[in-house]
């Protein structure tokens, strides 16, 4: 059995971001697309969001840590990069952390992947104890477009991929959201784990299957260390319960269920929702 397997879901922390807090980048018709802007045109231009909920992902990070280690950490990078992010980390927050792998892994509320400049950027070092239903392991050594390449309808991903790497870890601090609905709270959604299945509400419908799905994004910043020949990879993982998000504007259900209409079965399967996809259309 893989270490991963023996952290039971609802033992591990799950700190809910306030349904206020949490971003809606609903567009509809869905497409599987970059969707970067310039972090520095945001509203919060921030590279890293540290809140009150710190402590929480920290015990849930250490959880991890202690249990799946290997699963979470993979590869080795340079001190001066490790220094280059703990100098970024401390300029926005003013907290200071060492600038070690260990460090940086259990006290960033995100995680993070360090990518090295060969011509293209591949995956030198992970840290990644919040995963979406994918491995770390897996990714290690990989460039964008063999990273994306089991994503459904990825065309528009990769089309650009060359100018969206440059964009993004040579040039511009970039930001993007990722969103997903989800059946638990639980950050890590190691496919080890498989916490992300559906089967808990299988026979559910209409407001009682809304309440057992969570509103998952990931929010995605990106930082260039040209002179390091080097570029990291932020994400961090916000969950909170989908019904609390929809109370948030009175439009949002429509929206949601639009985009949720206007996916490919190829999404649908991709994203582990055949089984409840119509179901949730005709509950919102």
């Amino acid at each position: 059995m893989n270490p991963i397997d023996l952290i039971p879901p609802h033992t591990l922390p799950a700190p809910i971001t306030p349904a206020e807090r949490m971003p809606w980048p609903v567009h509809s018709p869905f497409r599987m697309r970059p969707g970067l802007s310039h972090l520095a045109q945001a509203e919060a231009p921030r590279l890293f969001l540290r809140d009150d909920l710190a402590p929480a992902y920290q015990a849930a990070k250490a959880r991890v840590l202690q249990e799946a280690r290997d699963e979470a950490l993979v590869g080795q990078t340079d001190a001066a990069i490790l220094q280059a992010i703990a100098d970024a980390y401390g300029a926005e927050t003013g907290a200071s952390i060492a600038p070690t792998l260990d460090a940086l892994s259990l006290n960033l509320q995100e995680d993070f992947v360090v990518l090295r400049d060969r011509g293209q950027m591949v995956t030198e070092c992970l840290s990644v104890c919040f995963p979406s239903n994918w491995r770390p392991q897996e990714k290690h050594g990989q460039d964008f477009a063999t990273i994306h390449a089991p994503v459904a309808d990825n065309a528009l991903l990769l089309a650009g991929a060359a100018g969206l790497m440059d964009l993004a870890f040579r040039r511009h601090r970039m930001q993007r959201h990722v969103w997903l609905l989800t059946p638990t709270p639980a950050l890590s959604l190691h496919p080890h784990a498989q916490r992300s299945r559906w089967d808990a509400l299988a026979d559910a419908s209409g407001s009682a299957l809304l309440e057992g799905t969570w509103w998952r994004i990931e929010r995605q910043t990106t930082l260039p260390l040209p002179a390091l020949q080097a570029g990291v990879f932020f994400i961090r993982v916000m969950v909170c319960p989908l019904t609390q998000v929809l109370a948030v504007a009175s439009e949002r259900a429509a929206e949601l269920r639009a985009v949720l209409a206007s996916m490919s079965e190829a999404v649908v399967a991709y994203r582990g929702m055949s089984a409840v996809r119509d179901r949730l259309v005709a509950a919102l």
